[in-house]
């Protein structure tokens, strides 16, 4: 179940619930959808009648800058928190790094060969006429 939320990110955490709620009418306003943890690895959508269930908001990773921004010219930004990956993306995410890597070196492997073909070839044939 907790894999369902992978793409969540903690953005505003408050023990406030008028800047909970003010967070979240800001964030809301511009279209984006905000979420609240009921219990560990379990979201719903936040609505204000769940603004005593938690003290933090999450918003999908890919609107968390958009959502910073917001939040900052709403004069939230104490309150807005770091982005972190989740262990389990950071896994995956480190994974693909190191094939990228792989494939990177077998490609200047490859280019470094076929200049010095081709350094050969310029040779051979300055030589032989």
């Amino acid at each position: 179940m907790k894999d369902k939320f992978d793409f969540l990110r903690k953005i505003f955490s408050s023990e406030n619930p008028d800047l909970l709620l003010k967070a979240y009418k800001s964030l809301s306003n511009e279209g984006l959808e905000v979420y609240i943890e009921v219990s560990p690895g379990d979201f719903l959508i936040f609505r204000e009648e769940l603004i005593s269930d938690s003290n933090e908001l999450y918003v999908p990773a890919a609107d968390w800058a958009f959502s910073k921004e917001i939040l900052t010219k709403q004069g939230l930004s104490e309150y807005i928190t770091e982005y972190v990956v989740p262990e389990s993306i950071q896994a995956e995410i480190d994974k693909t790094e190191e094939i990228l890597l792989k494939k990177r070196k077998t490609v200047y492997i490859e280019t470094l060969v076929v200049f010095v073909l081709f350094v050969i070839y310029i040779i051979f044939t300055m030589v032989t006429h």
